[in-house]
């Protein structure tokens, strides 16, 4: 009589693991790097710019200050209603998806012929400017233990370059080429990243399919059950708001008597901040080693 299969001894050894992730290659965390940075910083491309843009459209600049506002909301919505779909959809299709939505709504941003119109665009823009946050848990995915914190701390570098480094790089080109000017380049670059990055990720394996309404759900009862995740999201939307009220209101001081700067002026205050950026990647490494 045969032993069956559930029945045969277990030869010693270790379990087998799971399936072992690709890893990530330094070319392909350079390009998560840059696009999460690229994506995020269409976010701040307009504070630099709030002075010129009231004059083109003949607004006041408390109104133009809604711009920023407008913006931030889009980009919540963003986060609450598209970053889930990460969890369930392909994000090889998904992440450039969104990247080529983003491009469309800085070109409508370029080419708004009223205030109310470019409302509508950066709100868009705002609402589709989460490339940032599917790279960067997919980089995780992607990334072998062993080098999943440098990965992540390099990503999440390239996220604050482009959250500082947008004013700069916007201030300088607007004060060549005019405030539109931003937002061209940024459409066609944007268009060219998420072509790089389209044939660049790796297939994915299927995952069980989630309704979006239970999707959206998850998100809530998760928020609801564990009280860290909600002491992080009180924290983080602190942070955020003074972050967005300092550089919003830095702007109207600058722009204003007695300092009357230029926008590129306004923009190299933003120089001041990148000390941060370089730590990031170590810090990733030492959190991922539990220290």
């Amino acid at each position: 009589m045969t032993i069956s299969q559930t029945e045969r001894p277990v030869p010693p050894g270790p379990v087998p693991a799971g399936p072992v992730p690709p890893g990530m290659s330094r070319p392909l965390t350079l390009l998560f790097a840059i696009s999460g940075g690229a994506a995020v910083g269409n976010l701040y491309w307009a504070q630099p710019l709030l002075a010129d843009i009231a004059g083109s459209f003949g607004v006041s600049i408390g109104t133009a200050g809604t711009l920023i506002t407008v913006t931030q909301i889009g980009y919540a919505l963003g986060i609450l209603l598209i970053v889930p779909l990460g969890d369930t959809l392909n994000r090889r299709r998904l992440i450039p998806a969104i990247m080529f939505c983003s491009a469309v709504a800085l070109a409508a941003c370029a080419l708004a012929p009223t205030f109310a119109a470019l409302l509508a665009a950066l709100a868009a823009l705002g609402l589709t400017t989460v490339a940032g946050q599917l790279l960067t848990p997919l980089a995780g995915d992607l990334a072998r233990p062993e080098q999943r914190g440098r990965v992540v701390g390099t990503i999440v570098s390239g996220l604050i370059s482009g959250i500082l480094l947008s004013r700069t790089i916007s201030g300088f080109l607007a004060d060549a080429l005019g405030w539109r000017a931003i937002y061209v380049a940024a459409a066609i670059f944007i268009v060219f990243l998420a072509l790089l990055v389209a044939r660049s990720l790796p297939a994915e394996r299927p995952r069980p399919a989630v309704s979006y309404g239970k999707l959206l759900g998850s998100v809530f009862s998760t928020v609801r059950k564990h009280r860290a995740v909600q002491i992080t999201l009180v924290i983080g939307a602190s942070g955020f708001s003074v972050f967005t009220m300092f550089w919003t209101g830095l702007t109207f001081l600058l722009s204003s008597a007695p300092f009357s700067y230029s926008v590129s002026q306004i923009g190299l205050v933003g120089l001041v901040w990148p000390a941060p950026l370089p730590p990031s990647a170590p810090a990733g490494c030492m959190t991922a080693a539990g220290r």
